[in-house]
């Protein structure tokens, strides 16, 4: 039987097939088939006026006096004094903040470039001192504010963002 089989083996080969079915995506002729009343587009860009909005940046420079969370209640109290004692000098010459900064600052990140932090979205830094910044207005210098770093002393430089943008866009 097997022989048989050997022997006449090419009777029972189908040749190779192959079926291929393929789709051609082209977005430009589905868009022709698709009307959008006005009435859902506007339905849909107020149910979701976040995504049409571009996200506000703030650019800041701070000055931290390192006091961490753990440190003692001495110790705190003399990185608060210390920042108190800057604040004060700063609130009678604001323009010398990025000197204040080099000179001061316990940040070594941002401490050579005059406590420059750039710009930086909600989310980017820690809670005490996001809430600060985005309190401020432009040009103006925080309180102290007390983070688990320590202390800051934070100016807001500009604000950039925030704005939506209009259905017609």
């Amino acid at each position: 039987m097997e022989a048989d089989y050997k022997a006449h083996e090419s009777m029972f080969k189908a040749p190779e097939q192959a079926r291929i079915d393929y789709v051609v995506l082209d977005i430009e002729q589905v868009k022709k088939g698709i009307v959008v009343p006005e009435e859902d587009l506007r339905k849909y860009y107020t149910e979701n006026e976040s995504r049409f909005a571009v996200a506000e940046e703030r650019r800041a420079r701070h000055i931290l006096i390192k006091a961490e969370k753990d440190a003692s209640a001495d110790a705190k109290k003399q990185a608060k004094a210390k920042a108190e004692a800057l604040l004060a000098e700063l609130r009678k010459a604001p323009a010398s903040f990025a000197e204040v900064a080099k000179k001061n600052s316990d940040d070594a990140g941002t401490a050579g470039n005059g406590g420059d932090l750039d710009f930086f979205g909600r989310g980017a830094m820690t809670k005490p001192f996001e809430d600060a910044t985005y309190a401020l207005k432009t040009g103006e210098i925080s309180p102290v504010i007390e983070s688990d770093f320590g202390y800051h002393i934070i100016l807001l430089e500009a604000v950039r963002g925030g704005q939506k943008k209009p259905f017609e866009a």
